[in-house]
């Protein structure tokens, strides 16, 4: 499972998760987004494989997303 690690809207690195359901990916997720709040990372996009899981925060595009 890949976290890319976003700021302004732009990928600027990428943590492994755990393999976990997709509620224990969002609260991995949200931990690295935690530990690299301080580099300036304001967002984190989650996906397993092919499939897309979660992204923080959600786009315009998807009001209703995690």
């Amino acid at each position: 499972m890949r976290c890319y690690l976003m700021r302004e809207g732009h990928i600027h690195g990428v943590e492994f998760l755990v393999d976990g359901s997709d509620e224990e990916l969002i609260r991995q997720a949200a931990m690295v987004l935690k530990d690299h709040a301080s580099q300036g990372i304001d967002g984190v996009e989650v996906w397993s494989g092919k499939r897309f899981v979660y992204r923080y925060p959600p786009s315009k595009a998807e009001p209703n997303s995690n």
